[in-house]
């Protein structure tokens, strides 16, 4: 009999195979010690054991930047550090003279330590720097003793597999091969990990957070993962495999007959042009972007100049990264949001946060005040791009006027900095994210201090209905059609009109047929989604008629529950839309 399993979807697609359980062997070593007199040569021995790491670690960077880019290869540069921190190899080298303890025991047991202090800590950034520390442990031990590290390339089997693992660390992910890993489900892991990452860089399928499962699998059984919906079905039925693999099917067909409408407009059938923007998370998406269609983009998310990274960006290596976007685009707008910090995003640089809840504490704007040369960097990058095209500047997570205003004066003087330097730039419109319940209750309180809203629905959902996202075991809780979130999205949407700044949605509910449908129904007229949802979109709006879809929506307002919206919305699209995909994400569909 099948059962199904709810995690959270980290890489679209939807894959059926058989499993192949990576288990890593056990490091446990046990406790030795080494006479007094070769304390010297055991010290040595750990410092060639950290040098062929870092040997190791510097290979399969350059693998990474030469095979998936150099932006994604920058998520091994926190290793490199590691490998480097005196609390973690000096502090090795103490226990082994302190103590007289083998190279291997001495690492063991502080590697241990750390894994202590960082979940103690129940940081959101825990899981990154734990996948770090496990192949910085593997790469070490390994130097020191015969245990193999590892290799998914040599033990996968002959045939194709969906890889299921407690985790994978970013070194074991980028060894898989899309042609022999049709997918990938681990218990662990969120969908800004650097797995989940390099999972959607290289196209494979993924499903993450899925909680204890590994030990109930055995290696060969059937599943059903599906990336779009974050879940995974094991031992399908036959007719569960053929409903998968029609709408797989479906969806490809949908694909390509898109294809055909990236070069005309999207115009609703009561002649309403609706602008269709991207969502952004590299410079090399912009290319396929602007291939599939889009008007510009509506959301240039930077955080990964930054998370999982030693160092502050500079302000040249940021403008470069935002001058390919502009050129890709021009004359279109492009809308930077700045650093969104803080929650489950946090650069090894920053100072540390010991917070009870992160995604209530410092995040987006409020981190600029404690690290205030990184967001001057980004500011100077930011004006320099907006002399080469229509680019516009975007703040997250922001609550009062007072935020705004203090952003105002420090674009002043970094303004008067590159005047001073003789720097090209322009100054460019600036605009908020409405993303907490603060912002939206004081929209047009606002819209007198910028030039443009951006409606950030998946952090909307979050803090409306006080449910972290991120968390799996929350997701039925976590719903897009929730009678309070879709009175505040009305109440963002109309204080705009009446203020008459530009409004634009940007959030998962975009990228979703029915989602962005929901959208227009409630007045967004601009709408930013993943380049690869452009198309399909575009279809959606092609075929509707906006006066339809706003009486749709007005009829939704009556009803008590998530599930009665949904099934409303659903009935009313039925005879007007072709749902391909339906509530593809769980914060879309919501509890069934």
């Amino acid at each position: 009999m099948s059962r199904s399993i709810q995690g959270i979807p980290a890489s679209p697609g939807i894959v059926i195979g058989k499993a192949y359980v990576l288990r890593w062997p056990s490091m446990q070593i046990a406790h030795a010690t080494v006479p007094t007199r070769d304390v010297g040569a055991e010290a040595g021995r750990f410092t060639e054991a950290c040098q062929v790491a870092r040997e190791r670690t510097r290979a399969l960077r350059e693998e990474v930047a030469a095979r998936v880019g150099s932006v994604q290869a920058k998520i091994f540069d926190p290793q490199l550090l590691m490998l480097d921190d005196p609390e973690l190899i000096d502090a090795t080298l103490t226990y082994i003279r302190d103590s007289s303890l083998t190279a291997e025991r001495a690492f063991y047991l502080r590697v241990l330590e750390f894994r202590s202090q960082w979940l103690d800590a129940t940081h959101a950034r825990v899981m990154d720097r734990l996948a770090d520390l496990t192949d910085i442990e593997a790469r070490v031990l390994s130097a020191l003793t015969d245990l193999p590290i590892p290799d998914v390339r040599v033990d996968l089997p002959e045939h194709p597999v969906i890889l299921l693992a407690k985790d994978l660390t970013p070194s074991r992910t980028v060894e898989l091969e899309p042609g022999r890993v049709l997918g990938i489900a681990t218990e662990a892991g969120t969908r800004t990990s650097h797995s989940s990452i390099l999972a959607r860089t290289l196209g494979m399928p993924a499903v993450v957070g899925l909680g204890d499962f590994v030990n109930t699998i055995e290696a060969g059984t059937e599943l059903v993962l599906d990336g779009h919906r974050g879940r995974v079905v094991v031992e399908p039925s036959d007719a569960e495999k053929a409903s998968f693999h029609d709408r797989d099917l479906h969806v490809r067909q949908i694909e390509r007959e898109l294809t055909e409408l990236r070069a005309v407009e999207p115009v609703t059938r009561d002649g309403v042009r609706i602008e269709l923007l991207a969502n952004l998370e590299f410079p090399e998406e912009a290319k396929v972007a602007a291939a599939a269609g889009a008007d510009g983009v509506g959301l240039f998310r930077t955080e990964f100049l930054v998370v999982g990274l030693s160092a502050v960006p500079d302000e040249e290596e940021q403008y470069q990264a935002f001058k390919t976007v502009v050129q890709a685009f021009k004359p279109h707008p492009v809308v930077i949001r700045t650093y969104d910090l803080g929650g489950d995003k946090y650069p090894m640089f920053m100072p540390p946060l010991i917070e009870d809840n992160p995604f209530l504490g410092w995040r987006g704007i409020r981190i600029y005040d404690k690290m205030p040369q990184l967001f001057r960097n980004q500011v100077k990058a930011v004006l320099r791009s907006a002399a080469l095209g229509q680019v516009r500047m975007l703040l997250p997570m922001v609550s009062s006027v007072e935020e705004i205003e203090g952003v105002r004066r420090l674009i002043a003087e970094v303004r008067g900095e590159l005047i001073a330097e003789g720097v090209d730039h322009e100054e460019c419109p600036l605009g908020v994210m409405l993303e907490t319940p603060a912002a939206v209750a004081i929209v047009e309180i606002l819209s007198r201090h910028v030039d443009f809203f951006s409606l950030g629905t998946n952090d909307l959902a979050q803090y409306v209905l006080a449910v972290d996202r991120g968390n799996a075991q929350l997701s039925r809780f976590y719903d897009g059609y929730h009678p309070a979130l879709i009175r505040f999205i009305r109440d963002a949407v109309s204080g705009a009109q009446i203020a008459g700044c530009p409004l634009s949605a940007c959030g998962e509910q975009a990228s979703d047929v029915v989602g962005a449908a929901l959208m227009i129904g409630l007045g967004v007229r601009s709408l930013s989604c993943t380049p690869g949802a452009i198309p399909e979109i575009k279809k959606l709006i092609r075929s509707v008629e906006v006066g339809y879809l706003e009486r749709a929506a007005a009829d939704l307002f009556s009803a008590e529950t998530g599930k009665e919206v949904r099934r409303r919305w659903l009935k009313s699209l039925e005879d007007t839309v072709e749902l391909a995909g339906v509530g593809t994400a769980p914060s879309l569909s919501g509890p069934d």
